[in-house]
């Protein structure tokens, strides 16, 4: 029996989901988790979230289906940090749930809902987050959905460029990937919110830009934001910004968890960023990844001041607790 529909707003499925004002409050409680962080750590303070102590602890349910490192480690440190715990509710060697002696998704999903208060979910299938969102009462958060979007990681690498580089609006951005890829195209998408004076996409020349891609692109031109396109990478470094990720993220998008192993292809060499064609270019660009990283970010690049990529990993933290503390509190999105 299908279950009705929830209120519009609870659940963060896509970079549509999200307006300016959601934005606002979402840096605005970052930025105070950083601003606690920095207080815990000065000597002689005092923990700085002891009212977190004396509320009952919430359960964040993490139903991932595909391998991941940072999302899966950030939500759960994010949790812990907030006084709550964090549940696997998904395990490919021991769930039920689509097995041949399993349960159906309705059957698993009734059964989260009675041991948690918010799901994550992160899935080779583009389908599984708007099926959980419909069939559950409880926020649903899409930490990535096959070739489809990852929006809190675009909430994280604006918030990354805010911190690292300053407002959005007043910047030149550089994007050097696939435009299939599910981080790519929430990022572009969510830059509406607040349009750089100029944006560059590095792709391919022989591949077509991803239709969604495209009309993200074509949103951000109508919005007064200068737009080009290169194919070569060296074409991005003198941008403030440049956010880097291989060109053909296809083998990748649905890789399933346990069922192969990702073998790190060489990048084709004007897509591949070395520490000698930046410091050829006198470039100052910050470099950001979403990561892993796969050849198009040599290792060489690690030691340079403006890779700015384990910095971005550092600031998810209090991206994703922000996003835990809203939609614990109800608070829904607005986009």
């Amino acid at each position: 029996m299908q279950r009705p529909n929830y209120p519009s707003g609870k659940d963060l499925l896509g970079a549509d989901s999200v307006s300016r004002d959601d934005l606002d409050d979402i840096f605005a409680r970052a930025e105070r988790f950083l601003a606690e962080e920095d207080e815990e750590d000065s000597p002689g303070d005092q923990p700085a979230r002891l009212h977190l102590i004396r509320r009952r602890p919430k359960v964040i349910a993490t139903l991932f289906d595909q391998r991941s490192t940072r999302t899966r480690l950030g939500f759960q440190a994010a949790a812990l940090r907030l006084g709550h715990q964090s549940l696997d509710v998904y395990d490919t060697d021991r769930s039920r749930m689509g097995s041949a002696t399993g349960e159906t998704l309705d059957d698993h999903i009734r059964t989260v809902e009675a041991y948690s208060d918010l799901i994550v979910v992160r899935s080779h299938t583009e389908s599984l987050p708007y099926q959980i969102g419909r069939l559950s009462y409880l926020p649903v958060v899409n930490a990535g959905n096959g070739a489809d979007e990852h929006p809190t990681q675009a909430l994280i690498d604006l918030f990354a460029i805010r911190k690292l580089r300053g407002d959005v609006k007043d910047l030149s951005i550089a994007l050097s990937s696939d435009t299939r890829a599910r981080f790519a195209l929430s990022f572009v998408k969510m830059l509406r919110l607040s349009p750089p004076r100029r944006f560059t996409l590095c792709s391919l020349p022989d591949v077509p830009i991803n239709p969604p891609m495209r009309e993200a692109i074509a949103l951000l031109a109508s919005l007064g934001c200068k737009v080009s396109f290169v194919h070569d990478v060296r074409d991005t470094l003198e941008h403030d910004v440049l956010i880097i990720q291989m060109q053909d993220m296809s083998r990748f998008a649905h890789a399933s968890l346990g069922s192969e192993a990702i073998d790190k292809e060489i990048e084709t060499e004007p897509f591949t960023l070395t520490a000698k064609k930046i410091l050829d270019a006198k470039s100052d660009t910050l470099i950001l990844n979403p990561l892993p990283r796969f050849a198009e970010l040599d290792v060489s690049c690690d030691a340079l001041p403006n890779a700015g990529y384990f910095r971005q990993v550092k600031l998810s933290l209090p991206v994703r607790m922000a996003i835990l503390e809203r939609m614990l509190l109800g608070i829904p999105w607005t986009g």
